[in-house]
């Protein structure tokens, strides 16, 4: 893999103790008040990089994806017997792309990944197969309280969203990855953003700044 591409527009988010969901103020309120936790993170922080014109495909990616709103569901049915249809369209992996769809009122592809550990790296290959404009947005929400005594340390939540172009003022060179390379972070991919770093790579590919 050889290509140019540039990344100019970004954000990137965590939870912190005064901030538990970023800045979603710009949904219409009819949608936010029937969006997750999760969809709030992800569509918000899309929606805050996003360009005015819809000329460009999506890539939505989460490790845990809405395992809140899953959890909920399935309590509900082990007390009730019942699942509550608006819930459960919320509970799919694709509930976020398809809410940022109507709100921008893109009508382009999107795709959604879930891949362990690998997610966010098989999120931008996918973007680097595009030929044209893509939105990268990564974000897991905070781990539902039922997870406290299984994970090893809580999952906060965190998100990104970039974007990756034909053209712009910060180019990249993409070409092939390491075989040693280490797993791709959130860390290690915001802090190439911010330019703490020149370069990422995995075993896949290998982005660095021109």
């Amino acid at each position: 893999m050889n290509k140019k591409i540039y990344v100019d527009n970004f954000v990137v988010w965590q939870e912190s103790e005064n901030e538990k969901l970023p800045d979603f103020s710009f949904i219409p309120p009819m949608m936010r008040r029937r969006m997750s936790d999760f969809e709030k993170i992800a569509v918000g922080l899309a929606g805050k990089i996003a360009p005015e014109t819809p000329n460009y495909t999506t890539v939505f990616a989460s490790k845990f994806g809405e395992w809140g709103q899953t959890i909920e569901l399935i309590q509900q049915f082990f007390n009730d017997n019942e699942m509550s249809p608006a819930g459960f369209s919320n509970s799919v992996h694709n509930a976020s792309a398809g809410l940022f769809s109507l709100l921008t009122k893109n009508t382009n592809s999107y795709t959604s990944i879930a891949a362990g550990d690998n997610t966010l790296e098989m999120a931008i290959l996918k973007a680097l197969s595009e030929t044209n404009d893509v939105m990268v947005v990564f974000a897991n929400e905070h781990n539902p309280e039922i997870y406290n005594n299984i994970l090893k340390t809580p999952q906060n939540a965190f998100g990104m969203a970039f974007m990756i172009k034909n053209d712009g003022k910060r180019r990249i060179s993409v070409s092939h990855g390491t075989n040693d390379a280490k797993t791709l972070t959130f860390e290690s991919v915001a802090d190439f953003l911010y330019g703490r770093t020149n370069y990422i790579t995995t075993k896949n590919w290998t982005m660095q700044n021109d």
